[in-house]
């Protein structure tokens, strides 16, 4: 059965002990008119001390109200929250919603702003750093940059950590791209709940292959984490979330007749693989992000919007 996205009370601002989040929400109504009134808008500037009501976060990401590309810069930002504190790190998580209107917060209101007044490349995921004044966008450039600025990655451009880091982090991107091809429909891709299932074993097999490198990987350099022998990089956040998606995805496997089968173990034949995903897991610094809705709640992918299907949510194997 397919999950629903959990639904959000229209108009409401929901702030956590964790983490300051703004929710893009469907419609809010002026009740004097009854014309609809834009929701609360991200700021692409930082502004002084003097205008702000609140204080200014240190960053504001902005994504799909699902985890797909933002799980990874949700994780990086709660490791910098947790490291270096509230006050120096904290994060406004802006969440668009997987229906008409936030499609159309974001193409026709934020996207058209950003481009005219912060990046002519105005791209979902985005990031801002307020204190530099700076509004990113691409998925491993906003890896890249949170990666230098919460330390988890090495300045120095030319160091071994960072060519390791930046081969690791396109190899996780090449898994990603394969689950596309099975979760939303493109021609020649997935389309129906039954071709779904008929797809899955072989996308599996895929990733075993993907599997095979990055066990290799990690025997090659003898290291627990894929930059680092023992410490973590940014490349590792997208590599936990791709192998978290996939342990989710094995639970999916149906015999010919869509019965169910004896689910297998991916992990099990990935030694080093299971161990890196077990001490990520583990990883006090992570700990409210694996506590947070936006982990055990939201969709992998966007289902609602793509109109495809990946089988129930997360949240029913948890």
């Amino acid at each position: 059965m397919r999950r629903q996205t959990p639904k959000l009370p229209l108009g409401k601002k929901t702030t956590t002990d964790t983490e300051s989040v703004d929710f893009i929400v469907a419609r809010v109504y002026d009740k004097k008119r009854t014309n609809i009134m834009p929701p609360p808008q991200p700021k692409w500037k930082s502004e002084t001390a003097e205008n702000e009501t609140q204080q200014q976060p240190r960053f504001t990401m902005g994504y799909w109200q699902m985890r797909g590309l933002g799980a990874a810069i949700r994780m990086l930002l709660h490791w910098g929250k947790f490291i270096h504190g509230g006050a120096e790190m904290n994060f406004r998580d802006v969440q668009y919603t997987q229906d008409a209107d936030g499609v159309n917060n974001w193409f026709k209101r934020d996207k058209v702003d950003m481009i005219q007044n912060a990046n002519p490349l105005a791209n979902i995921p985005y990031l801002i750093d307020h204190e530099e004044k700076k509004t990113i966008v691409q998925f491993l450039c906003i890896c890249d940059h949170l990666g230098r600025k919460i330390g988890v990655d090495e300045k120095d451009e030319n160091s071994e950590q960072r060519l390791r880091n930046a081969q690791i982090a396109m190899e996780i991107l090449d898994l990603r791209n394969n689950v596309i091809r099975l979760v939303y429909k493109f021609p020649n891709s997935v389309r129906t709940q039954s071709e779904f299932y008929e797809r899955l074993p072989e996308h599996l097999g895929t990733c075993k292959k993907t599997y095979e490198k990055l066990e290799s990987w990690l025997q090659f350099h003898d290291f627990t984490y894929f930059a680092k022998k023992d410490a973590v990089s940014s490349c590792d956040f997208h590599a936990f979330e791709m192998i978290d998606q996939h342990e989710h995805y094995q639970t999916l496997v149906r015999g010919k007749d869509g019965e169910d089968v004896e689910k297998q173990d991916m992990l099990s034949e990935f030694p080093r693989l299971k161990k890196f995903y077990a001490e990520m897991k583990s990883r006090p610094e992570l700990k409210a992000y694996f506590e947070s809705k936006e982990y055990k709640d939201f969709q992998l992918n966007n289902h609602t919007l793509a109109n495809s299907w990946d089988g129930p949510g997360p949240s029913s194997k948890r």
